[in-house]
């Protein structure tokens, strides 16, 4: 759901947008190893469990609060939802890739994802040079540690499973 639903049509509770919050371990937040919970803050209402690879992915799209924790639980850093591209961004990626631009893929970009090449919660910003549109199996690989993404000469991204 959070990958398909618009974040700014969600219905406003209480002067704020609906926001889910991803905690981690900051370990976790670097190497996208372990786990993360999803709360979305009513009481009760219990946590699921996502991969923090799958959490790292999903941040690229989605209104994800991340709420990073160290050694002994202790909160490190409440992030900000300002890292999602903008519609301006989206136009001009898609002028630019037109696809994704994952080697011999021609999913159409107006389906594709634009996906931070510096991830967010590395310092990458969110911009168009630090962007690439990829469509949904080729984000996810990208989130993948079984596989490298290698830049062509093209511009075009190549796939490769570690050994």
């Amino acid at each position: 759901m959070l990958e398909t639903l618009d974040p700014r049509r969600l219905p406003i509770h209480g002067g704020d947008a609906t926001h889910l919050t991803v905690t981690l371990s900051f370990e976790a937040l670097k190497t996208g190893l372990g786990t993360a919970t999803l709360d979305n803050g009513v009481p009760g209402d219990g946590c699921n469990r996502i991969s923090a690879s799958e959490a790292r992915r999903l941040a690229c799209n989605a209104e994800l609060i991340p709420a990073v924790l160290g050694k002994y639980s202790e909160v490190l850093d409440v992030g900000r939802a300002s890292r999602l591209f903008t519609k301006a961004q989206r136009r001009a990626l898609l002028l630019r890739d037109t696809t994704c631009r994952a080697e011999g893929c021609s999913i159409p970009g107006t389906w594709a994802e634009a996906h931070h090449l510096v991830p967010w919660s590395h310092g990458g910003e969110t911009n168009v040079d630090n962007a690439v549109l990829l469509c949904s199996r080729h984000h996810h690989r990208a989130h993948d540690a079984a596989y490298d993404m290698t830049r062509l000469t093209n511009g075009d991204y190549r796939f490769a499973r570690r050994t």
